[in-house]
């Protein structure tokens, strides 16, 4: 990844990484993998920050491109991306027929947008 471009992945939406910490995340992250000079004992010994950097630099980029919700929905004319996607969650809470008071779990891959959308 770029140095360069590293600070545009954070928008704030949600993401754990603050917009001025992307660089210095992206270079712990790298640390742990040889191609970059990292130790294998030393990513084994710190697997659970490892991964924690990735899901948060990760899910930075995602919220830039998707925003709260990773998903894609049809747009009807006129349409903001965003609003398509509103809608049809919306759309699929009308069709499981939920209703306020019930219990959702979600188990996506994603950050929990859809749910907090219609809740």
């Amino acid at each position: 990844m770029s140095k360069a471009g590293a600070l545009d992945l954070a928008s704030g939406l949600g993401g754990k990484i603050d917009k001025t910490q992307v660089i210095s995340a992206v270079e712990k992250y790298e640390k742990y993998h040889v191609f970059y000079g990292g130790e294998e004992e030393e990513r084994k010994a710190n697997y659970t920050d490892m991964v924690n950097k990735y899901y948060d630099l990760v899910t930075s980029f995602y919220e830039f491109g998707w925003g709260e919700s990773f998903h894609f929905a049809a747009r009807w004319k006129g349409e903001s991306l965003r609003e398509s996607i509103k809608r049809h969650e919306h759309f699929l809470a009308l069709q499981l027929g939920l209703k306020p008071g019930h219990k959702v779990l979600d188990v996506g891959c994603g950050i929990g947008g859809p749910l907090r959308e219609i809740a």
